[in-house]
């Protein structure tokens, strides 16, 4: 199946919910469907950026500022109660895995990377307003600077210019503004590869062109 094609499947099922919901609430019940589908779509991408970057690791480790990970970088030190969770949801104990007493097999780390994934490009859309509006590969290196940056990170480094370049699509100056912050100086290698994507920027259909197209038939 294509990406356009998975991408008209998971709205289908999506909006497939709202059909009987007032017509207000169904609006913005949508919109949210919409963007969790189009987050849905670009998961796997974003996954494969992380773990061509960070590598996989059955037991816990120490990332570079200190905190303690797991698996594909999955931070045991950010929102503890969050993670707690999750590694009870795949029949883990936290605690056990943080002193290292624990490791992980190939379908948990799996499982946290895909919830990683969708974490990282859920907090990234809080700062980067167009980021549905972006091809996966895209959406997956902004995904990519907040995984490895921390939650904070787009608040704190100044990447406003950045944003507004590779929303209006202008990719090249895109490439130079990331080059200019604090986060591509701390994770050169990192940035480096990000840089290229960027570079490439989105060919063909947008997912949310896509889902549009379903939205207008589904209310034809």
């Amino acid at each position: 199946m294509t990406k356009s094609a998975a991408a008209v499947v998971i709205c289908v099922l999506f909006l497939g919910v709202f059909m009987g919901t007032p017509a207000v609430a169904s609006r913005k019940m949508c919109k949210g469907a919409v963007s969790l589908a189009i987050r849905a779509l670009c998961i796997p991408t974003t996954e494969s950026l992380f773990m061509k970057h960070d590598g996989k690791h059955s037991c816990a480790y120490n990332l570079t500022n200190g905190d303690r990970a797991v698996g594909v970088a999955y931070n045991l030190d950010d929102d503890v109660e969050s993670r707690r969770s999750e590694l009870t949801a795949v029949f883990a104990d936290y605690d056990k895995v943080y002193e290292g007493k624990d490791c992980l097999n190939t379908i948990q780390i799996s499982a946290l990377l895909t919830l990683d994934s969708k974490r990282a490009l859920d907090r990234a859309a809080e700062s980067v307003k167009s980021l549905d509006d972006q091809c996966c590969d895209v959406m997956a290196v902004f995904g990519d600077i907040q995984h490895s940056g921390g939650k904070d990170v787009y608040q704190e480094n100044a990447f406003d210019d950045f944003i507004e370049a590779v929303s209006a699509k202008k990719w090249e100056k895109g490439v130079k503004l990331l080059d200019r912050t604090r986060w591509c100086n701390d994770n050169k290698d990192r940035c480096d590869d990000d840089k290229k994507i960027i570079s490439e920027g989105c060919e063909g259909i947008f997912a949310t062109e896509v889902i549009a197209q379903v939205t207008d038939a589904l209310k034809a």
